[in-house]
């Protein structure tokens, strides 16, 4: 049996998910694998959250800020830097959004896994790139509680936070749907 990447590489959809719960230094010492994220998903694409809460609230836009979980390690900013990271960079920006392609290679040149609810980017890095372990936002979620002491409280505040914030609901095909559905209703 091989051994797991020990980096995972998140995407902007996940970066927001996460950040959104308000428990992303918690998620991310949680996970057997250091968390990482690309510049430019940083720089372009993962700009805010919303508020969590409804209303007034709702409607009032929060700056993703990663700066404290950089300094402390706890998330680690990469960037291309190679000419074969930049090939397969254009060869997968022509397939999936530039966030998704820069990450997809990245984690590809370095043996690292990615963390991504989006369904193209899967089924291009399941096409392209085989060895890429894909991981998504409620695999982090159903790490995070297996792995730490989380009430079902503090579960359900983060669920609904990233619902809020970030505007997030699995789709019914996802295998942790029924979790999220049950933590969420409950």
């Amino acid at each position: 049996m091989t051994q797991p990447p020990n980096f995972l590489l998140l995407d902007a959809s996940c970066l927001l998910n996460l950040y959104a719960t308000l428990r992303l230094r918690d998620i991310a010492l949680a996970q057997p694998q250091r968390l990482g994220v690309v510049d430019y998903v940083l720089e372009q694409e993962a700009l805010y959250v919303w508020r969590p809460g409804s209303g007034e609230a709702r409607e009032e836009r929060v700056t993703v800020d990663l700066s404290p979980l950089v300094a402390e390690g706890v998330i680690q900013v990469l960037r291309l830097e190679h000419q074969g990271e930049e090939a397969t960079f254009v060869d997968m920006a022509a397939l999936v959004d530039d966030g998704e392609a820069i990450t997809a290679a990245l984690a590809l040149h370095r043996g690292c896994a990615v963390a991504t609810d989006d369904r193209k980017a899967r089924r291009v890095l399941a096409e392209r790139a085989p060895t890429v372990p894909l991981v998504s936002t409620l695999d982090l979620l159903k790490k995070w509680v297996e792995r730490s002491s989380v009430t079902a409280t503090d579960l359900r505040t983060a669920m609904l936070a990233m619902q809020s914030g970030a505007s997030y609901v699995p789709g019914e095909r996802d295998p942790l749907y029924e979790w999220w559905w049950t933590v969420v209703h409950d």
